[in-house]
Order: structure tokens, then sequence, then C-alpha cells
């Protein structure tokens, strides 16, 4: 296929905007899959399943004959087909799918390297909401061609003629709009054809635009990673986009940033099932299997090019940065190397993952996590839980602070002499309806925020703020949605440093400091989160034999308590008679509901008390 019949595109959208389901239609339209499929198809993992989100990057080849001609001629020189007396031309169609909650991206960021062009979808019913933004923003920067598509024109809810306006005022003209129905399919060949004739064929290198003689002028190999997984029986597996030249199957590879050096063992694309192929050429999109086991060699971001040709790196992207880290500690200290293992496989599949092992005078070992977000670390443990069949108990999530120059991210490691002792801020952008601006600018300031401004988007505002990061961590999520009465949407990305006055909070149970429910908090409402954190704790954590008395303390001074009365509940006090199985049965539920919980002392503590933070 000649590259003027090549078409690289992403989805991107905010959350539940109906990119998986517009992919669906498309695959359809294409022949890639018969009408009655499973629905949201290239969601494949369980998670996004019952989550009803994409968590990973997708990247499926499709077929499409189309009457639209690139040139009069084709390279050969010959007529193009025809159909029903319409010339006809065959293209490839290189699809990636993406995800839309802030947590994952990342994963947008690498797909919008490798393409040449993006459907920006806008649910009717709910219009731009702050991730839309955002990848608008991404897709901006990397130079993309942007086609503003409105979902979800089907429904009752559907308010077409208030999202057309939202979008003319981020710059776009009515004319370029597509209306469409993800779920009915209307439209979305209309669509198919818009990316065909505004998208334009692939170029030689990110960023440059190469005429057809300055390609045959670089033959030499060049393949941008944009996914990696290991598969166990084979290898490390690369996600490539072709940028120049080709590579075949036995060819020997160098991946550049690590000078590693590697044979191809497959070569192939999604379409959705993998199909092999003996080579990709340049602005081809597939996968690349290699006889290499050690993931860590392959990075997302590198170039791939051959030992008998080497070229030059392609511009590349950072790696994702954590901003919430978290511990997790198996609540059976038996279960650690199962949990390394489990964090080992996981790693392979997910480049954004961090950890490193910790140990806990209360906890006992386990490992500090990094993550991009909470819904990454919920991801994270649902899998582990599942796939690995493990207890995990996780401690309440903190970010990094500096110390004298010094990195810390957990609060045994908080130094109160510290000279100069900063924490990270956060640029916020909202969405929301009009009517919330005070309700949304009162938040801003009770997090300690500055609002930067506000900007119209038809019916919506877009509200910019700095905030410390660890106010977004704590309660912000629920707290806007429940004043927005769920309307509103934010996005955020860490933007600086400020020197701040932040004390340890200690949380003491039964008069034992527990490490993993520490906190390190602005000492302007230390008393104020130590008194509601205690009150939090005591409804989490049951009744025991004894009275537990829950402290809060700051440098060995209480500022505030708790105590949960004693209690010893017999689940099968009221059962009467002798009818064995039902008590077995509840005594086993009740068993399965301690099992995440951890001894200190004479006190079970459950998973809840270490997220009540979260809900203060």
């Amino acid at each position: 296929m000649e590259d003027r019949n090549i078409r690289n595109f992403a989805i991107i959208a905010h959350i539940d905007h109906g990119k998986s389901t517009l992919a669906d239609r498309i695959m359809e339209i294409c022949g890639a899959v018969g009408a009655n499929h499973q629905a949201q198809l290239l969601d494949s993992l369980e998670l996004e399943r019952e989550h009803g989100i994409t968590i990973k990057l997708k990247a499926i080849r499709l077929a499409y004959s189309s009457s639209f001609i690139v040139q009069s001629k084709n390279a050969a020189g010959h007529e193009p087909s025809t159909m029903n007396n319409q010339p006809v031309e065959n293209f490839i169609l290189n699809l990636i799918d993406t995800p839309g909650h802030v947590d994952f991206s990342y994963e947008v960021s690498r797909s919008l390297a490798s393409v040449e062009g993006a459907v920006l979808v806008v649910d009717a019913t709910q219009g731009i909401q702050a991730q839309t933004l955002a990848n608008f923003n991404l897709a901006l920067e990397a130079g993309l061609t942007l086609i503003p598509v409105i979902n979800k024109i089907d429904m009752p809810a559907a308010n077409v003629e208030s999202t057309v306006k939202e979008l003319e005022s981020i710059g776009f003209s009515e004319s370029e709009i597509f209306k469409v129905s993800a779920k009915t399919g209307e439209g979305v060949k209309e669509l198919i054809e818009e990316i065909i004739r505004r998208i334009p064929a692939p170029q030689l290198r990110p960023g440059l635009n190469k005429g057809e003689s300055e390609q045959k002028a670089w033959p030499f190999a060049q393949a941008l990673i944009f996914d990696s997984s290991l598969d166990p029986y084979k290898g490390v597996v690369a996600t490539v986009r072709m940028f120049s030249g080709q590579i075949k199957v036995g060819e020997q590879i160098k991946f550049l940033a690590t000078e590693t050096q590697a044979e191809i063992l497959q070569i192939g694309y999604l379409t959705p099932s993998p199909k092999y192929v003996n080579e990709l050429s340049s602005g081809e999109v597939g996968f690349v299997v290699t006889n290499l086991k050690d993931l860590s060699k392959v990075k997302v971001g590198d170039t791939i090019t051959t030992i008998k040709d080497p070229s030059t790196p392609l511009p590349g992207y950072q790696e994702a940065r954590p901003v919430v880290f978290l511990s997790f500690y198996p609540t059976d200290p038996h279960d650690l190397p199962k949990l390394k293992l489990g964090l080992d496989k996981l790693k392979l599949n997910d480049s954004s993952l961090t950890y490193s092992p910790e140990t806990s005078l209360s906890l006992g070992q386990g490992f500090r996590l990094g993550f991009l977000g909470l819904l990454h670390s919920q991801i994270t443990q649902e899998r582990l839980e599942r796939e690995y069949d493990l207890d995990i108990i996780v401690t309440s999530p903190s970010v990094n602070f500096e110390q004298d120059s010094q990195v810390i991210n957990k609060a045994s490691d908080f130094n109160p002499t510290a000279k100069v002792t900063k924490e990270p801020y956060a640029k916020v952008t909202i969405f929301a309806p009009q009517k919330y601006y005070g309700t949304i600018t009162n938040l801003i300031y009770e997090k300690r925020g500055e609002n930067e401004g506000v900007e119209n988007i038809g019916a919506s505002q877009k509200i910019t703020a700095n905030i410390p990061l660890i106010e977004i961590l704590i309660g912000f999520y629920d707290q806007l949605k429940t004043q927005t009465s769920g309307f509103a949407s934010f996005d955020f990305e860490l933007s600086e440093y400020r020197v701040a006055k932040l004390v340890k909070l200690d949380i003491l149970v039964n008069h034992e400091p527990v490490e993993g429910l520490a906190q390190i908090i602005p000492q302007s409402y230390a008393e104020e989160f130590g008194r509601k954190f205690a009150e939090r704790l005591k409804e989490a954590i049951p009744r025991q034999q004894i009275p537990v008395p829950i402290q809060a303390a700051i440098g060995g001074k209480i500022i505030a308590r708790e105590t949960v009365a004693s209690f010893r509940k017999d689940v099968t006090q009221k059962l009467y008679g002798g009818d064995v199985t039902r008590k077995m049965k509840l005594l086993e539920k009740q068993k399965k509901g301690k099992k995440r919980m951890r001894r200190f002392g004479s006190v079970d503590i459950p998973q809840e008390a270490f997220l009540a933070v979260l809900k203060i």
C-alpha cells in the first residue's frame, strides 16, 4: 500500500463520550467485525468493561474502499478501479482508540505522537468537558489535523446546537463539525470519508513535512515505539509506527535509547485479531515481536532501526511521572513474594507504574507504589487481588514533598526541623455550568487554591486554578461533584513546588502509632483535620473486645481523641435451633469480611480505615 493511501488517526475524548462505541461502528463499516460483535470490542480488559472506561490504547488496522480520489492515477500510472461506475481507491486506516480518564492521559500523548490526525468526540448531552479540552490541546501541540465530532445525537437529552457553539468557541467552524450517533451508526460512514479527505497521508518524521523525493532519499528504517508488553512465550512485543524505511522478519534491529540489539521473530498488526506479515514499511502501524526477555530494554518513545543500515533517533516523548503514592502490604506476610511477582508482571504492560520495597514497623514488609492518580491505583489494586488472589492493605495516598532539596513521599520521612519544605501544586481546569461559579470558587479557596481565571464556553465555564496537589487527592473530586450536582469535570497537571508550612499528623490506635495512617498536612488546619480524621476512623474501625482509643497527635501533643466502644458481635445470635448450615455460611461470610484487616497489638484495622482520609 502506498503512503498516500494510508491514514493514521486517533480517537480522543472525555471519559464516557463514546470513543469505544464509535470505534466499534467504524470497524463494522470497514468490514473488520460483524454487526453482532461484542460491544466496546477494543475494551478487552475485564476491568475496562466493569468500569466502562478505556485503560489501554489499542491500534487497529482497517481496510476501506472509497470513491474519494487522492490523485487521478496511482503510482503505477494506472487509472483507479471503479465500483458502480464510480472510481474507487483502497485505503488503510490505522485507528487508535485512547482512554478518556485523566489518570490515563499519558496513553493519549503516546498515541498522538504516532498519527497525523485525530477525531475529537464530544457528547451531545454533556458538551465539552475538562478532558475534552486537555486532549484538544495535546493534539494541537502535536500539530495534528483535528475533526470535531458531536456524538449521541440520537439521545433525548442531546443538545446539538449548544454543543456546536461550544466547539465554535474553541476555534472550529460549524461546517467542519460532524454529527453522529455511534450507537446507531448514523453519520459514521460520512465521518470515515472525511477522515480520508482531511487527515494527511503519513509523513516521514514527526513534525516535518517531507515530499515524495525526500522520503525516497531517506531509506533507513525508523520506527517509533508507542507501547510495549511482554509475551511470556515469545518475548518483548513493541507496538510501533514506521516513519521511514522498512523492517522485516529475521532482521537484526537496535533500540537506540538503550543500545540494545535484538532479532525480529514476528511482525503483524491487529484487525482486530492479529494478522502476521513479513514486513512493515513507512507509514504503517503494527507490532514487532522480538527475542528479548527484558522489557526494561524497550522504552516507550525509543526508536527502532536496523543494524545493517543504522539511522538516527526520532523525537520521543517524556515518560510518565507518578503524582500520587500509596503503600501496598499483604494482609498475610507470607504473600509478599506473590505481591512482588504480581507487581513485576503488571509492570510489563504498564510502563507508568513504579514501585520499590519498604518496611513499616506496624505493617511489616510491602511496596511503595507511584501512580498517575487514584483511579490508576484502584485499577492496579483490583488487578492484583483478582489475577493473583491477593488481599492487600493500601495506605492513605501521599505526594512528593521537598525538604532541603531532598524528595520525600511518605510521612515517616518527614523532618519537622528542615529549613525549607515545599509541596507540589497542580494547574486545575474545571468545566461546569455557569451557575456553579460561586460554589466552585469557594471550594478552590477552601482547598488553599488560587483562582487563575474564567472563560465562557457556550453554556459552560472553564475555570482555571492552582491548587496544592494533596488537596486534590483528599476529597476534592467528591466535593466538586456533590456541590455541582454531578455536572462539573476537571483535569489537572503538575505545575510547580511552593514553600509551605507543613506538619506530620500521627495517628495512634490503642496508644500505638500506625505508620500507614500518618499524614503530612498544612499547619494552618492541622487540628481541625486531626479531629475529623479521628471521627472518620471511629466509624471505620469495627468494635473490638476491648475499648479502642484513637488519637491524633502532632509532635507528641494529642490534639484529638475518639474511642471505639467494646463489643463482641455474634453473627449467629439471631438463629435459633440447630441450623448448622446457615450458621456456617454466616461465619464464613464474617471470616471473608475480616480478611482485609491487619492486627495492631490487640486491634484489627480494616482497609476502610486507611482510606478514610479521602472522605474528609
